[in-house]
């Protein structure tokens, strides 16, 4: 049984570690899925809200490249002075610091207007700009057509100007009595407008795919960024989106995974997650073996309780067959004193062998019980009683006596060291009740009862309805044999012995304990 409940405790532990490891990974497995793909959205709402607000500011520069047109337009019509108009201008970008620069270019590329954030230009600064590629672009467009530059650095006189200005240029035609006058255009100094981009953590990179904003060093210089690289687990590290401003010169715009928190969070996930599913896993352990020392404890105290049980089933053998062997001896004894009996002549002598054998046969018969019995501690007395008035009712009247007996003992069992004294004291009273109190012509009852009081006591109501106690006999204070033995048999049992005067015959109220067993 022992190998068998090894055998099965590690294959119960076996398959449980099995199940809490496979558990444990599958979450590991879940929460690194849950946070890639979480980090994923979280860059997607980034490149998405950016693209929104680039576009916001496209509209809105859109919307003002052609309302400074509207005005140079009417400018022109009106044919106010250039100096008036370069005014108005200038006015404008003071109140707008996203752009730097507003003008005027002519068809053949000559700027005839121009106003800097910091000042009017000055009429020999006005530059030849017809061979910019944004002014042979934006001089095909249409009226009301707005044209858009690549995102490049400032250039003034041929040179990139320092320190660098981002710029992106605004152009759109401008017409006076249908007749084209030239192009009319903002510039704006991306900076200002990347500044709203301050919070979503991403790199921007023009057409040409030169960085022109966030955290890479090789700012305005092509990116060396392989936005197609993943990591060990395939995972993208970059999440980019191009954002096309009505398809003019797409730029891209890139932000990392985070994956640095990404690996931070799991880690700490599996360490966690796998810490548990060893403590648990140590558990089970300690709980099986918690289980095998208490069955092996159990079965220590079933086998000792075993052991016992054979030691007091071998006692109680050995006590029935002492109480069967006593049982014996004193039936052997009676015999004796039967075969001496009958070579006695004298009949008072007789009939003390007579009476002898009737109290060793009331011991006998407790014997006897006790044999039987599967309790070897108690008897049922109201059985002994019955028993042993019906022998002696048999042995000293016959079988066909008219003499009657009434015994009343409802559930009660009594020990050894309480029944043997009790059964000798019964003897005796029935004796004498038999012997001088009822007539077996007259007939009559023999009454035994005994009631149950505050434990230990009992009381017994013994006696007959016959001629009664002889007035000449002193019942405290006699030299019969059997009312010495009556007296002495109540002291024994603790009790007290009275004559009922109040019936008719001879009848006695004894009170007794229960003695207690001494082994």
């Amino acid at each position: 049984m022992g190998k068998k409940l090894i055998i099965v405790s590690v294959i119960l532990f076996l398959l449980i570690t099995v199940i809490i490891w496979n558990v444990s990974y599958n979450q590991v497995q879940t929460y690194t899925n849950n946070i890639i793909l979480v980090e994923n959205i979280k860059s997607n709402n980034k490149l998405v809200e950016t693209e929104s607000k680039l576009n916001e500011l496209y509209s809105i520069s859109k919307k003002n490249v052609l309302y400074i047109s509207k005005l140079i337009q009417l400018d022109l019509k009106s044919n106010t002075s250039a100096v008036e108009i370069e005014k108005k201008l200038k006015t404008f970008i003071d109140i707008d610091p996203n752009y730097f620069q507003a003008r005027l270019i002519n068809k053949e590329g000559i700027e005839v207007l121009r106003v800097d954030i910091d000042s009017l230009a000055s009429s020999n600064k006005y530059q030849d700009k017809s061979n910019r590629y944004y002014f042979k672009e934006s001089i095909k467009a249409k009226k009301n057509e707005v044209y858009i530059s690549h995102l490049d650095l400032n250039i003034e006189n041929q040179k990139i100007e320092k320190p660098y200005r981002p710029t992106i240029r605004f152009f759109t035609p401008v017409y006076v009595d249908n007749k084209l006058q030239g192009i009319v255009g903002l510039n704006l100094n991306a900076k200002n407008w990347f500044k709203n981009l301050d919070t979503y953590n991403l790199t921007l990179l023009n057409s040409k795919g030169e960085v022109f904003y966030g955290d890479d060093n090789n700012l305005y210089k092509p990116s060396k960024v392989d936005l197609t690289t993943k990591d060990a687990k395939g995972n993208n590290i970059y999440m980019s989106k191009t954002v096309s401003l009505e398809g003019n010169h797409p730029w891209t715009i890139y932000t990392s995974t985070k994956l640095e928190d990404t690996e931070k969070n799991l880690a700490r996930f599996k360490f966690e997650t796998y810490k548990n599913a060893g403590l648990l896993n140590l558990g089970l352990l300690i709980f099986l073996i918690i289980v095998y020392s208490l069955y092996i404890k159990n079965e220590n105290i079933s086998n000792l309780n075993q052991t016992v049980e054979n030691r007091l089933s071998e006692r109680d053998t050995l006590l029935k067959e002492i109480h069967h062997r006593v049982k014996n001896n004193l039936q052997v004894i009676t015999s004796l004193l039967s075969l001496q009996s009958s070579f006695i002549k004298d009949e008072e002598t007789k009939a003390l062998f007579r009476y002898s054998q009737y109290r060793i046969n009331s011991m006998a018969i407790i014997h006897e019980m006790l044999y039987r019995s599967n309790d070897l501690s108690r008897i049922n007395y109201g059985e002994y009683m019955e028993q042993l008035a019906n022998t002696m009712l048999i042995s000293m009247k016959g079988n066909d006596t008219n003499i009657k007996l009434d015994i009343k003992a409802t559930d009660l069992y009594l020990n050894l060291d309480t029944s043997v004294p009790l059964g000798l004291m019964i003897n005796e009273i029935i004796t004498n009740s038999l012997k001088y109190g009822l007539k077996d012509e007259e007939g009559g009852t023999l009454s035994i009862e005994v009631k149950k009081l505050v434990y230990p006591n009992f009381l017994l109501l013994i006696g007959d309805n016959g001629i009664g106690f002889p007035k000449s006999i002193n019942f405290r204070n006699t030299k019969s044999l059997g009312l010495k033995l009556i007296h002495k048999l109540a002291l024994q049992l603790r009790g007290n012995i009275e004559k009922d005067n109040s019936k008719k015959g001879t009848n006695y109220i004894i009170t007794f304990q229960e003695i207690e067993q001494t082994s």
